[in-house]
């Protein structure tokens, strides 16, 4: 999967060379969503990158797959690429955060929270072959046939930045992992348990965080931090962006105008391999 996955990436980053503008476009829109709801880019987000694969991308189409009715998701994704030519379909997780912490994954089950618990306890553990060997447990080995493409935004620097978490380099770096007790805080409150992980020379390189059913999605999964584990990130794409603000108005307008009136508007616009949406 990881191949099919890195062929993809090879034909989207030459997209964005010849696209640049209509890439740069629709981080600025996606970004700009965020007046509207501080969720609600993330949606766009999946639905704007499967339009861009099908307008730009030569070679794949994309469906967004994140609420497609009746569905059950065998993968954690969003969007479902296809290679045109051979058929081959590579389910892709997109998220969309600010500079910092970010989830990797939700780990819905709790598996690696629950391996974590059996075979560490509330210890730290820095032997080599014991972290290889846990590393090397199906909870993790499963995420690391994940296709995750992060877009990261600076609000404060109106910056944006397409990167890749590399997951193998991650694992074979790790010398440490501790336990992180939870910590009481406010009235009454506490933070949720962690394991965090930490390479030969003490850096930060990812978590698992806290995950049954009294956890939220922030509490939960496997977890990094964009600013602390830099080095374990390449970079597909780095720029700047302006809120669009003529785009949040014609929302607004698309919002309270007729199905004959959005098929009028359509029509100015290029036509895509296939539909993104329905």
């Amino acid at each position: 999967m990881k191949n099919l996955f890195n062929g993809f990436l090879t034909s989207f980053q030459k997209s964005i060379k010849l696209n640049r503008t209509s890439m740069e476009d629709v981080l600025a829109n996606v970004f700009s969503m965020r007046i509207i709801g501080n969720k609600t880019h993330g949606d766009l987000a999946e639905i704007a990158l499967t339009e861009y694969i099908n307008q730009c991308v030569d070679g794949y189409s994309a469906k967004h797959t994140g609420k497609e009715k009746f569905r059950a998701k065998i993968h954690e994704e969003d969007v479902r690429v296809r290679n045109e030519q051979n058929g081959d379909e590579i389910p892709i997780s997109i998220k969309t955060y600010g500079s910092g912490p970010l989830q990797l994954s939700t780990n819905k089950d709790s598996s690696m929270f629950s391996y974590l618990t059996k075979t560490i306890g509330e210890k730290a553990i820095s032997d080599r072959k014991e972290i290889r060997k846990i590393l090397g447990n199906t909870c993790f080995s499963d995420f690391a046939q994940m296709n995750v493409l992060p877009l990261i935004y600076n609000e404060k620097h109106f910056s944006y930045k397409i990167i890749l978490f590399d997951f193998h380099k991650a694992v074979e770096s790790v010398g440490e992992i501790k336990f992180l007790a939870p910590r009481m805080f406010g009235k009454g409150r506490s933070t949720f348990p962690i394991y965090k992980f930490y390479g030969l020379k003490g850096e930060y390189i990812f978590e698992v965080r806290y995950g049954d059913a009294k956890a939220n999605a922030l509490q939960r999964g496997l977890w990094t931090h964009t600013e602390n584990a830099k080095e374990y990130f390449s970079e597909i794409l780095a720029g700047n962006y302006t809120i669009n603000e003529p785009l949040i108005n014609l929302m607004s307008k698309i919002l309270v105008s007729s199905k004959k009136k959005h098929k009028e508007l359509l029509s100015y616009f290029p036509k895509s391999k296939k539909d993104s949406i329905l």
